[in-house]
């Protein structure tokens, strides 16, 4: 009889979890339909479910799955497509512009090695068929029209703000379309380039900064983006590896042979040490985030596998700032810990272990920063050398981009287009040569903006973004990403979004501050 009596209850026990359960679901379908109906009341269906679809973290994993496709398929006039329309529809039917910042991410990586005009990619002339061509002018000026009618629309509105990072990026932007000036040299070209330059600073900044909805998921989605795009890259890489033949040969490495269509191995090496700081961010938000702990360690080795010096470089400073949101919110710190303590003993273990082989690999990877006892920066010091002649010649507004001067030197176009001038490898000197005391001053004030702005407001997500932002930064001090075209959009991304939260309340539980200075 007890037996009997067990089983009953069980059986009772059990069509109560079922029956929960069931109450649960009704309730949450319940909830979904009341949700929707009252967003159709606001605003029509169609519109709600694009915002919804645009708005979801898995837009950016659809994102990289077709970039992946296209780039293993040659299928680049697809992606062009896929940018331009979802790129369209967002700007005209979305509320919220930040799954636009997808777009402008996934842009960095939508040319294909097979149709690449990159001379380290075999110079394919397949973009410049005119039949190509027009479509994807065709696309572009669609794309930049839809934009600007969404500029002009919130202008109308009068929901743009004016800030002074705006004022200050108007002043950089007057630089660079003064950039060489009265020089001897000045060519169109000049002020063609500083035209791009201003529209990308100005156009973007001011289509996103106020069309940006900021709440608790802001920046997860972002950081999510950073995601899909370091999965699309550590894809792309170790692919890389397997499939050509001459990166390590008889004990020796070849860093030419690591060429990806849309940029070579420096270009990789930034984009994978850009996502380091979004993939530790989401590990300290939930609950299993270790295993996103454990995968920073991987984009880490592939900083070290793409072979780029300023990436190896960068991934000892940036790695260990980008650990301050494991240590500083999330609670599992000792299996984060014991993760990151795991990895630095393996390392050491390898190290040691192969340490001719790795002593050999870094050695030639490093072997021409310093030459004959001189420190050379693979040519780099020669290049600052020249910047600063130049801007001797030419103090006031420099010499400008196409001076002529990097001509037969270490610097070296790999974009295959003439539009793109050769650059200093470094920040600084390229505003002092390019743009003289009237560019070099406006980027101090822009970059002290900068500075003020978050420290008006400290808080751990805007720690993770200014982490990103200091990512480009610094490897710009090395390399050219602060005026090539693609990776200028990516730091105006993050840019927009850091303005956007400047104001934002403080002490709010979606965004609890760090401390506050007023400024």
């Amino acid at each position: 009889m007890q037996k009997l009596k067990s089983r009953g209850d069980n059986v009772d026990n059990l069509s109560f979890r079922l029956y929960n359960t069931k109450y649960k679901i009704l309730q949450r379908v319940a909830i979904i339909l009341s949700t929707v109906s009252v967003k159709t009341k606001k605003e029509s269906t169609t519109k709600w479910l694009l915002n919804r679809a645009f708005g979801s973290r898995v837009f950016p994993f659809v994102t990289a799955a077709v970039m992946l496709a296209c780039y293993y398929t040659g299928m680049d006039l697809f992606a062009f497509y896929y940018v331009a329309v979802t790129g369209i529809i967002i700007l005209t039917l979305c509320d919220d512009l930040t799954p636009f910042i997808t777009l402008l991410t996934f842009l960095t990586v939508i040319i294909s090695h097979k149709h690449s005009p990159s001379v380290a990619s075999g110079n394919s002339g397949y973009l410049f068929q005119p039949a190509v061509l027009a479509q994807v002018i065709t696309l572009v000026v669609l794309l930049v029209s839809a934009g600007i009618v969404r500029i002009i629309i919130m202008f109308c509105q009068r929901k743009f703000k004016f800030t002074p990072m705006f004022f200050g990026l108007c002043a950089l932007s007057v630089a660079f379309l003064l950039n060489g000036l009265f020089s001897k040299g000045y060519t169109p070209m000049n002020l063609l380039y500083g035209i791009f330059q201003a529209l990308i600073y100005l156009g973007i900044f001011v289509l996103l900064k106020d069309n940006l909805k900021i709440n608790g998921k802001t920046f997860k989605y972002i950081a999510t983006v950073f995601l899909a795009l370091s999965i699309l890259l550590v894809a792309e890489l170790f692919i890389t590896y397997f499939t050509t033949e001459g990166i390590y040969v008889n004990g020796e490495l070849h860093r030419s042979k690591l060429s990806f269509g849309w940029g070579v191995y420096n270009t990789m090496g930034m984009l994978l040490l850009l996502c380091i700081p979004s993939v530790t961010y989401l590990a300290s938000l939930y609950k299993h985030g270790w295993i996103l702990t454990v995968y920073s360690v991987v984009l880490v080795l592939s900083c070290i596998l793409s072979l780029s010096r300023s990436a190896m470089l960068g991934a000892v400073v940036i790695y260990p700032l980008s650990l301050i949101y494991l240590i500083v919110k999330t609670k599992q710190r000792l299996v984060n810990g014991l993760i990151i303590g795991g990895a630095a003993i393996v390392a050491i273990i390898v190290v040691a272990i192969k340490w001719d082989s790795v002593a050999n690999s870094f050695s030639q990877i490093f072997e021409n920063v310093i030459v004959n006892g001189q420190l050379n920066g693979s040519g780099r010091m020669k290049l600052y050398k020249t910047a600063w002649e130049e801007f001797l010649k030419a103090p006031v507004f420099g010499t400008g981009f196409f001076s002529g001067s990097l001509e037969g030197s270490a610097a070296y176009n790999a974009s295959g287009l003439d539009i793109i001038p050769l650059f200093y490898h470094n920040t600084l000197f390229q505003m002092a040569a390019s743009c003289g005391i009237v560019g070099l001053a406006a980027y101090l004030v822009h970059r002290c903006q900068t500075v003020f702005s978050f420290l008006g407001n400290v808080t751990v997500e805007r720690t993770y973004l200014a982490v990103s932002i200091l990512t480009i930064l610094f490897l710009s001090l090395l390399d050219v990403h602060m005026f090539d075209i693609l990776p200028t959009m990516l730091y105006i991304c993050f840019l927009s979004v850091f303005v956007a939260t400047e104001k934002k309340k403080t002490g709010s539980p979606e965004n609890p501050p760090l401390f506050i200075i007023e400024v």
